[in-house]
C-alpha cells in the first residue's frame, strides 16, 4: 500500500503544472500596416547601423556599456533574479540533515551514565499539483524581466548619450558661427563709429549696432555655458565620477545623416522591451493562478529518519522510520477563494495593460516616423536656404571687392549667411535628435532607406 501511494504521487507530480503558451491577439498590428503602406524592409544588422555613427561616438558607447553605474545597477538585479531561480530550483530536492549528539549524566555521587547517538533525517514535500513548478516558472520570468529591463535602461542611456553627444558636437558648431558673428557685428560697429564720427551716421544707428554686439556676445556666453553643462552630463553617464569631461574631435558639419526607411517591419518591435515585459507579465500571472488554486489541494510530505545509540561505544543497533503526511485545508473563511479572484483580476489587468503596450507602441513607432520625416523635409529646406545665402553672400563679397557695393552691405550678407548658418545647424540637430528618437521607440535598430543618406 505505501508503495502505491508514492508511485501515484510521483505520477500526479509530473503532470501537475504544464501551461501552454499564452497566444495574445491584438489589432494594433493590422493597424501598423495600415498606417505604413510599402514593402516590408528586413531589418539591419547592429554592425551596419553603427557604421553610419562617429568612431569617436562608437568608442564612448563601448565604455559606456563597461563604465555606466546605472547599467551596473541593472547587471546586479540579473544577477539577484537568477540566485532567487537557482534558490526556487532547489526546492525541488530533498532536505536533508545529520546530527551527532553526546551527553553525561550526574548525581551527588558523580557520573552516573552517558549516552550518545547519531541521526540522519531527511524530508520531501512532493509537488503533486505543481505549485513549485509553478513557482519556478514565475522565476524564470522574473530573470526574463530583469533581462528586458536592463535592456530598457541600455536603450534609454544610450539614447540619452548620443542626444547629448550631437547636441555638445551642434552646439561646438554654433559657438564658432557666434564668435564668426561677433567679429563681423564687431567689425560693422566700427564701420559706424568711423562714420558717426565723420557725421554719416546718427546715434539711433550707432546705438542699435552696439546692441547687435551686445546681443551676439550674450549668445556667445549662453553657448559656452551649454557645452559645458553638456560635457558634464556626458562624463557622468561614462561614469567618470571626476567628471572629466571626453574630448570630442568630430565636425558636425562632417557626420553623415542616414535616411530611415519609410516602413519598418512590425516583427522589428519585438525588440521593444517594454512589449516584451508585458507579455511575460501574461505568464506571470498564469504561474500566480495556479499557485492560489493549489491552496484548496492536499499536499503530502514524507520524511525519513535513521539513527545509531551508543555509536561511541561501538553499538551497531540502528532503527529508521519512514512518514508520510498529508493535510488538507478545511475551511479559511474564503480566504483562498478571494486570493484566487485577486490573481485572475490582476491576470486580466496586465492584458488589457498588455493590449495597449502593443498599441501605444505602435502608435509611438509611428509618430516618431513621422516626425522623422518632416525633420528631414525641414532639413532640406534649410540646406536650400543656406546655399542661396550663400550664393548672395559669394555675390556681395565679388562687388566688394570690384568696388561696386560698399562694406555695409557685404556685412549685412554675412549677417544673413550667419542666420542662415545657425538654422542649418539646428536643422540637422533635430533630424539627427529624430533618428535618435525612432531608433528609441523601435527599440532596436531601424532599417534603412535604400538612399541611407540625406
Amino acid at each position: 500500500m505505501q508503495y502505491r501511494i508514492w508511485l501515484i504521487s510521483f505520477i500526479l507530480t509530473a503532470c501537475a503544472f504544464n501551461p501552454e503558451p499564452q497566444q495574445s491577439t491584438t489589432q494594433a498590428h493590422t493597424a501598423y500596416q495600415n498606417a505604413l503602406t510599402g514593402t516590408e524592409i528586413a531589418p539591419l544588422t547592429e554592425s551596419t547601423w553603427q557604421d553610419f555613427l562617429p568612431a569617436e561616438l562608437q568608442h564612448y558607447l563601448q565604455q559606456l556599456q563597461t563604465d555606466n553605474l546605472d547599467l551596473h545597477m541593472a547587471e546586479l538585479r540579473i544577477e539577484r533574479a537568477r540566485q532567487v531561480l537557482s534558490a526556487s530550483r532547489a526546492d525541488n530536492w530533498p532536505s536533508a540533515s545529520a546530527g551527532l549528539s553526546n551527553s553525561d549524566n550526574f548525581d551527588n555521587s558523580g557520573r552516573t551514565g552517558s549516552s550518545n547517538s547519531f541521526d540522519i533525517s531527511a524530508s520531501y514535500t512532493l509537488d503533486l499539483w505543481g505549485e513549485r513548478a509553478a513557482g519556478i516558472k514565475l522565476r524564470e520570468a522574473q530573470l526574463q524581466v530583469a533581462n528586458w529591463e536592463a535592456r530598457a535602461s541600455l536603450i534609454a542611456l544610450q539614447a540619452q548619450f548620443i542626444r547629448t553627444y550631437f547636441d555638445t558636437l551642434s552646439t561646438q558648431s554654433l559657438r564658432q558661427v557666434a564668435q564668426q558673428n561677433l567679429t563681423a557685428s564687431e567689425k560693422l560697429l566700427a564701420l559706424f563709429e568711423l562714420t558717426y564720427n565723420a557725421g554719416g551716421t546718427s546715434g539711433l544707428e550707432l546705438r542699435q549696432q552696439k546692441n547687435l554686439v551686445l546681443n551676439a556676445r550674450t549668445k556667445l556666453v549662453g553657448l559656452e555655458s551649454e557645452l559645458n553643462i553638456n560635457r558634464r552630463a556626458l562624463a557622468i553617464m561614462l561614469g567618470r565620477l571626476d567628471l572629466q569631461t571626453p574630448e570630442l574631435n568630430t565636425d558636425f558639419d562632417e557626420l553623415t545623416l542616414p535616411q530611415v526607411a519609410a516602413v519598418q517591419s512590425a516583427q522589428l518591435l519585438q525588440q521593444r522591451p517594454d512589449i516584451q515585459i508585458a507579455t511575460l507579465a501574461l505568464a506571470e500571472n498564469e504561474a500566480l493562478i495556479h499557485q492560489a488554486k493549489t491552496a484548496r489541494w492536499p499536499d503530502l510530505s514524507l520524511s525519513l529518519n535513521w539513527g545509531i545509540d551508543d555509536i561511541l561505544n561501538g553499538a551497531s543497533e540502528w532503527a529508521g522510520s519512514i512518514r508520510e503526511a498529508a493535510s488538507l485545508l478545511l475551511f479559511d473563511g474564503g480566504q483562498t477563494r478571494a486570493q484566487i479572484r485577486i490573481a485572475e483580476l490582476d491576470a486580466d489587468i496586465d492584458y488589457a495593460s498588455y493590449q495597449y503596450t502593443v498599441a501605444d507602441a505602435y502608435r509611438d513607432t509611428i509618430d516618431q516616423l513621422e516626425t522623422q520625416r518632416l525633420r528631414s523635409q525641414q532639413l532640406d529646406i534649410a540646406q536650400d536656404k543656406f546655399a542661396n545665402n550663400q550664393s548672395l553672400y559669394d555675390i556681395a563679397k565679388a562687388r566688394f571687392d570690384a568696388g561696386d557695393t560698399d562694406f555695409l552691405n557685404l556685412l549685412l550678407a554675412q549677417q544673413s549667411w550667419f542666420s542662415a548658418k545657425e538654422e542649418l545647424v539646428a536643422s540637422k540637430l533635430n533630424y539627427l535628435q529624430a533618428l535618435v528618437s525612432v531608433y528609441e521607440a523601435m527599440g532596436s535598430t531601424p532599417a534603412l532607406a535604400d538612399n541611407t543618406e540625406v
